[in-house]
């Protein structure tokens, strides 16, 4: 990554994307970032746009005109979506759509829209989705798994979908973690560590990623949660 690249943040009220907003200003990066309707837009000065991230025509419009003030966009990062915890017998339908569609078909459509201005540009890029490392299941947690598990397959696909393009995807799935996601860790005790992590640690990884030198390491979920993981992905 060099001082002129070009972000594209999602989620910049929750304390992940604002993490990661001040991890590349920190940098010399550009900044724009997203939030959904009703959503803190953060300080005088940035600019942030507004975007249901299940309507694809408020996406694309939000790409196109954060691709315009930037000049273009180098690097996506996803991170507008929040946990539902909730007992399984209790899940109402709406509670898990609502998630499973702000997270995972927000990830699906906001990096179809990125992706498509960097290979029709020809630029390449970066691109880094978050998830949840409960990918694996977990108690009370049906919407969170399922829109992670999409997450990792949507990792993995888009990775051959837009290698051809110069445009490399990662994600990172979060854990024991010092932020909204902390709610899924309930019965996950304490990591190896003996200390849960900082969202600015997590956009220390999501920076690294977003790096363009790591070439061909791409496809891959990257699980940043005191070493709780022990699967495989």
């Amino acid at each position: 990554m060099t001082s002129s690249d070009r972000v594209l943040i999602t989620g910049v009220d929750t304390r992940l994307g604002r993490a990661v907003r001040d991890h590349f200003a920190g940098r010399g990066a550009l900044t724009v970032g997203t939030v959904t309707p009703g959503g803190d837009p953060g300080p005088a000065g940035q600019v942030t746009l507004t975007a249901d991230p299940t309507d694809r025509a408020e996406v694309g419009q939000a790409v196109a005109k954060a691709a315009a003030h930037l000049g273009g966009i180098d690097v996506l990062i996803v991170a507008h979506g929040l946990p539902v915890v909730a007992p399984f017998t209790e899940q109402a339908m709406t509670d898990f759509w609502a998630h499973v569609d702000a997270t995972l078909t927000g990830s699906f459509l906001y990096a179809q829209a990125a992706a498509d201005h960097m290979r029709h540009n020809e630029t390449g890029g970066r691109i880094v989705l978050t998830t949840s490392r409960w990918h694996v299941g977990g108690d009370g947690l049906a919407a969170v798994a399922t829109a992670a598990g999409g997450i990792v397959a949507l990792t993995k696909t888009l990775t051959r979908d837009f290698g051809g393009f110069g445009v490399g995807v990662n994600a990172v799935a979060l854990g024991a973690l010092e932020s909204e996601w902390s709610v899924c860790d309930g019965s996950a005790g304490s990591p190896p560590g003996g200390r849960t992590g900082s969202v600015e640690q997590a956009a220390a990884v999501i920076g690294l990623l977003s790096q363009r030198q790591l070439g061909a390491a791409v496809g891959q979920i990257v699980n940043v949660d005191g070493g709780l993981s022990r699967n495989r992905v």
